[in-house]
């Protein structure tokens, strides 16, 4: 399917965003971080990038491409729910947030819960440290098949071009801003992890105990982890010292490109060999 001009312009401006807020996030860490970072921050850093941009390019700079077509058609078919109804961007916003989070929560876990599906995740746990890089730290595989859930979505909904746009750079920035190793004061934070996923909510999600690595499941809000009893906390002052990581691939080397694309296998043998199961 040929994208049309618009989408491909879309799709740019998505990836400046998305430059433009990993920027600001990389700032904001370097002014007030929220943890002292336990492998060196280059070796990290451009691996991770290595991969994030294998994942950023398939789920968003090439995915765009294809959802905003879809939104396109609906408006030009006048097709699904929103379309029918003329309703309001602000009131389509919130329904496809509210509707894709509910599905994005149990989607995430049953990547934690069914064997098949942990080792391609388990790469994005097994970073030792959680910050802007650790974003897109995303096996392909994972990507690819998370990649194909929004778009029934913006079909059944019809999502207009402009919020579906809308909705990808919140997503973007929700994303990028829930891993950053940032600090917000304890008061502002004890607040505002009710209505966004902070990065000291989402941190504990990167625990290395069990208990926590299952658990805060949400990736833009955290209102389906407090229905559904997922939610977690621990005392403010931990977050600073708890281990994050998994129990296994822990070694530098573990986080070079090539042993994270082979990964799922590794996670494979590790599970084997240890005799563990991270997950429930």
């Amino acid at each position: 399917m040929e994208a049309e001009p618009g989408a491909e312009t879309s799709g740019d401006l998505i990836f400046l965003f998305g430059l433009g807020a990993i920027a600001i996030a990389m700032l904001w860490e370097a002014v007030m971080p929220r943890r002292a970072l336990q492998q060196g921050m280059v070796w990290r850093w451009s691996n991770n990038a290595a991969l994030s941009l294998l994942s950023y390019f398939i789920t968003t700079y090439a995915g765009v491409a294809f959802v905003l077509w879809v939104s396109r058609w609906t408006q030009i078919k006048e097709f699904g729910l929103f379309q029918s109804l003329q309703a309001p961007a602000p009131v389509v916003f919130l329904t496809l947030l509210f509707v894709s989070q509910f599905l994005s929560y149990w989607v995430h876990v049953a990547f934690h819960r069914f064997s098949w599906l942990w080792p391609l995740h388990a790469i994005h746990h097994s970073d030792v440290d959680v910050d802007v890089t650790t974003s897109y730290r995303h096996h392909p595989l994972e990507a690819l098949i998370s990649l194909p859930l929004v778009t029934p979505l913006i079909l059944l909904l019809g999502v207009p071009e402009n919020v579906a746009l809308a909705f990808t750079l919140f997503q973007i920035g929700g994303t990028i801003f829930s891993h950053s190793n940032i600090r917000i004061p304890e008061t502002l934070e004890r607040y505002l992890r009710f209505v966004i996923l902070t990065p000291d909510f989402h941190r504990l999600h990167h625990c290395a105990e069990v208990g926590f690595t299952n658990s805060n499941y949400g990736s833009l809000v955290p209102w389906f982890d407090y229905l559904f009893g997922s939610a977690s906390s621990r005392p403010f002052s931990e977050q600073d010292t708890m281990k994050l990581g998994l129990e296994y691939l822990r070694e530098p080397r573990d986080s070079r490109l090539d042993r994270l694309l082979w990964g799922p296998v590794l996670v494979l043998r590790a599970l084997s060999k240890k005799g563990v199961q991270d997950k429930p």
